[in-house]
This record gives structure tokens, C-alpha cells and sequence, in this order.
């Protein structure tokens, strides 16, 4: 049974965005409000948010994508992931290559320039989109068969990089694994066979030496990470609301992308914290810092709600 709010959507969905966005923050957070020399690498907890977090915002993608694939047409389906996606990604971007002259005197200015340069930004939502058109081909030219799925992700990893192309050769498989979750309604499934999904967890983490040498470790850690975090928190749902993940899940993109701008712009710039201080008061400072910017950023997005044009232009639809 599907946990849904008023709306009918799925309750867990949003959950795992909210949480997943906050992981982003935190990484970003770990990655650069601490000193300059600090390699975070090292660090666990940013190892083990790089393990999964973006994979898992891709498998959820790929999940929601699977209803949009059967409401929509060809073109009423690509029209909506460029209203949902790419209007918000160019609008961020231009937000974004504005302050960059601003702040650093960047060059070439115009709009062949700012085009380019929306090109290059935002990787994850130029992700998202390429996914998308490769889900509608899995539908259109090979009929949803297993075969399609197969073909679209080989053409891929075949596709020269271009552009933030490089990101879409490494989330495909994940977007992938969330459209076959939803079609074959893989998450009660899962949820009933707790104990050899434990097994199998166990088996393909012992694949991890195999994995680095073939430089596919996020294909391991991101379908163990992305399967645990979606077993706990579909169970958590049906036991309480965890309303304020859900709220921050809604409008997941405009954190993303606005904390995207402060961490480039500001963040790393003027807002680390010194190598003289305490391990644990810079814990403690990276864990505030990400709080308090969550939060800003979903103030900007409630205030851009308010107005139907700017949700639009920056939260998508």
C-alpha cells in the first residue's frame, strides 16, 4: 500500500528528497566551510554522503518520472520536463552568471554567453533532463521492453561528453533503476523480503575491491545506500509524518540550486572556519552552518511561491 498525502502523492517521495537535500548542504558544507587545507575526502561522513546521496535524488527521479511517462504524450511529456526542469536551471543559471560578474569580474558578457555558461552550470538538473529523454525513448522506440532499458544505458557510456553531459553517463543506470522500481513495484517487494535484501547487500558490498578497480564504486554504494535510505524512510512514513523533510522535499530544486550559488560565491570564500579551532567546535559549526542555510533556502523558496510567474521561472512545476 502507497503512503500518499492529500495531493496523492506518495509520502515517502518527498521525505527522501528532503533528506537527500539536506545531505547536499552538508556535504557542500563539510566541503567547503572547513580550512583550506582540511581534505575532506578523509572525511566519513563526506565519503559516506558521496556514496549515495545523488544517486538516490536520481533514483527518486526516475520513480516520479515512470507517472509522468504513462500521463503524458511525447511532447506534453518533454514539454513538462522543460516547464519542471530546464526553465528553473536557465533561470538559476543566468541568477548565477550574473553574480559571477559581479562578484568576480567574469568575462565574456552577452547572451551567447550567458546561454553558454547555463550550459555548464547545474549538472545535476542537465542530468535529470537527459534521463528523461532517454526514459521516453525506453517507451517510444523499444516499447518498454528490458532490451530498451539496456540499448538506452550502453548509447550512453558511447555518447562523447559535452556540455554537463559527463554527469547524465553516471546517474542513467540510477534513473533507470527508479522508473523499473515504480513499474514493477519493486518497493513492497523489497519491503517483504527485508532479510535476503540484507543477504544481498552484504554479498555486493564484498564486490567493493572489484568495484574500485574498475572505477564503478558509486554504482555499488549508490544502489545499497539509495535502497536502505528508501526501505527506512517508506517505513517511517507510514508511522509519522516527518513533516518538515516532506516540506524541504517539495522544494528540493530551489534549495539545490540557491545554495549552490552561496556555497560558490560566498561560502568558500569568506565563511570557512580556522585550522586553529577545536575539532568539535568546527563540527559544530559545519552542522549549524548547514542548518541555517536549509533553512534560508527554503525561505527564499516560500517567498518565491508566492508570486505564479517567479515559482515558475525558479521552482519549476
Amino acid at each position: 500500500m502507497r503512503e500518499k498525502t492529500g495531493k496523492g502523492r506518495e509520502l515517502w517521495v518527498d521525505v527522501i528528497r528532503g533528506f537527500t537535500i539536506y545531505l547536499v548542504v552538508l556535504g557542500h558544507c563539510i566541503q567547503y566551510a572547513t580550512p583550506y587545507n582540511y581534505d575532506f575526502h578523509s572525511n566519513v561522513v563526506f565519503r559516506l554522503i558521496y556514496g549515495f546521496h545523488m544517486p538516490l535524488f536520481m533514483i527518486v527521479s526516475g520513480y516520479l518520472f515512470w507517472y509522468s511517462l504513462n500521463r503524458y504524450s511525447l511532447l506534453d511529456g518533454v514539454l513538462a520536463k522543460i516547464k519542471g526542469i530546464m526553465i528553473p536551471c536557465f533561470a538559476w543559471g543566468i541568477v548565477t552568471y550574473v553574480c559571477d560578474i559581479l562578484m568576480t569580474g567574469y568575462r565574456p558578457i552577452g547572451i551567447l554567453a550567458c546561454l553558454k555558461y547555463t550550459v555548464f552550470s547545474n549538472w545535476f538538473l542537465w542530468a535529470v533532463f537527459y534521463c528523461s529523454l532517454y526514459g521516453f525513448a525506453t517507451k517510444y522506440l523499444f516499447r518498454g521492453s528490458i532490451w530498451g532499458y539496456m540499448i538506452v544505458i550502453i548509447v550512453n557510456c558511447m555518447i562523447p561528453d559535452f556540455g554537463n553531459y559527463a554527469g547524465t553517463k553516471r546517474m542513467l543506470p540510477f534513473f533507470i533503476m527508479g522508473m523499473l522500481v515504480n513499474r514493477f513495484g519493486i518497493l513492497d517487494k523489497m519491503r517483504e523480503y527485508k532479510t535476503i535484501l540484507f543477504t544481498m547487500a552484504l554479498l555486493l558490498s564484498g564486490t567493493y575491491l572489484i568495484a574500485v578497480k574498475f572505477e564503478c564504486v558509486e554504482l555499488i554504494t549508490g544502489t545499497i545506500g539509495s535502497a536502505a535510505a528508501i526501505l527506512i524512510f517508506s517505513g517511517l512514513c507510514r508511522r509519522f509524518q516527518l513533516k518538515v523533510l516532506r516540506m524541504l522535499g517539495e522544494v528540493s530544486i530551489s534549495i539545490y540550486l540557491f545554495t549552490g550559488i552561496v556555497f560558490y560565491f560566498w561560502i568558500k570564500e569568506y565563511c570557512r572556519i580556522s585550522d586553529v579551532c577545536r575539532y568539535r567546535f568546527k563540527v559544530m559549526y559545519v552542522v549549524l552552518l548547514s542548518l541555517g542555510l536549509t533553512a534560508a533556502a527554503f525561505g527564499l523558496s516560500r517567498l518565491l511561491k508566492k508570486n505564479a510567474t517567479v515559482s515558475r521561472l525558479f521552482l519549476g512545476r
